[in-house]
């Protein structure tokens, strides 16, 4: 995990930062692996989100870029917002780098709406995250 969240991130999570979401209470993490003949399984793609109350808030979701634009991600998304029906959660939402694209574009075709910004929110580049929201009412959701 830690090499996919270092492939993918320019200020990426350390093993502190995951062992202490996993510690949290509210938090529920996905993993997906792929089996290898005659080798460990290895992660290739991974999910974190709390379950607030009514709502899911996605933490981090990271793929490795070898498998990236096969599905894992929008998988990761679906069976997760799964999960969190199951809890009672009636929306999900996440914070996104303005300049992601890519994600952006993932998060609307998996129904997310752009909600508000916060400015400067990513701390060692200033850049603004935009808020994205999911009423979880879809079928994607």
């Amino acid at each position: 995990m830690l090499d996919i969240e270092t492939a993918s991130f320019s200020a990426p999570w350390g093993r502190v930062s995951f062992e202490g979401e996993l510690a949290e209470k509210t938090s529920r993490s996905l993993v997906i692996k792929k089996r290898e003949h005659r080798k460990p399984d290895r992660v290739i793609g991974y999910l974190c989100f709390r379950l607030l109350e009514d709502e899911m808030y996605i933490r981090n979701l990271a793929v490795d870029p070898a498998y990236r634009r096969r599905g894992v991600a929008t998988f990761l998304l679906g069976y997760s917002f799964r999960i969190a029906k199951g809890y009672g959660a009636k929306r999900a939402l996440l914070e996104v780098r303005a300049s992601n694209h890519v994600a952006i574009k993932l998060y609307n075709k998996m129904g997310f709406c752009a909600a508000g910004r916060r400015h400067g929110y990513y701390l060692e580049t200033r850049e603004d995250a935009v808020v994205m929201v999911n009423e979880m009412t879809g079928r994607d959701s």
